[in-house]
């Protein structure tokens, strides 16, 4: 039976469950990386130990899959999925929360990370181990790829603001009336984003725009091809 997102994780050696770690809710852009397959994603909500996504190519529970945001990136498997959102958990404890905001790559020590990195100079201190000076910090130059990501991720990001000024608007009854083919079109501009930044992040973009089902924005980006 596949595991919902209310559920604790597997027990450990007592057979207990394990009380999963609490989640900071939020919304964040971000992308997946699964074989050859790229897709946009937002990630709802976020521990050091796994996440929330959602958004409109989501792989199969105990799939293998990298999430990435900015600097960051962790392998993780899908434990779930249902109604256009998954739940994964990390490979290992590759950043804080924090850190996932900011998508600035977390510093390291020993090679450790996130709360790994702060048990470990912890455990340094208190063996009296005279501590190494971190690195400093640099951000390599992204490539055309990696910039082509960043792009689809931010795109997606505006179609989700549209999404949820759109779902403020609705509940309006007067501005419904008053306002509906506006609203149409800002239904129509959200969807216009979500393939936009699909295509994108695709590796084979001519086929990924093959895949639009919007037959007149498929016509567009296919023209003169």
């Amino acid at each position: 039976m596949t595991r919902t997102p209310s559920e604790s994780s597997p027990g450990g050696s007592s057979g207990q469950p394990t009380p999963r770690p609490q989640r900071k809710n939020l919304m964040l852009s971000a992308s997946i990386g699964c074989g050859s397959t790229q897709a946009a994603v937002r990630i709802r909500n976020l521990s050091e130990t796994g996440a929330m996504l959602d958004g409109a190519v989501l792989p199969d529970p105990g799939t293998r899959m990298v999430l990435r945001r900015a600097e960051i990136e962790i392998g993780a498997t899908v434990i779930w999925r249902e109604g256009g959102r998954c739940g994964v958990h990390f490979d290992t404890v590759a950043a804080s929360v924090d850190e996932w905001v900011t998508g600035k790559r977390p510093a390291t020590f020993n090679g450790a990370q996130g709360q790994a990195r702060v048990d470990a100079i912890q455990s340094a201190v208190r063996s009296g181990a005279a501590l190494i000076a971190e690195p400093a910090s640099t951000t390599p130059k992204p490539s055309d790829r990696a910039l082509d990501q960043r792009l689809s991720e931010e795109i997606v990001h505006v179609q989700r603001l549209i999404d949820t000024l759109g779902e403020a608007l609705v509940e309006d009854p007067e501005m419904l009336q008053r306002h509906m083919r506006v609203l149409q079109n800002l239904d129509r501009a959200s969807q216009i984003l979500e393939h936009l930044g699909t295509v994108l992040a695709a590796d084979d973009r001519a086929a990924a725009a093959q895949g639009v089902a919007m037959q007149d924005l498929r016509e567009r980006l296919l023209r003169d091809l």
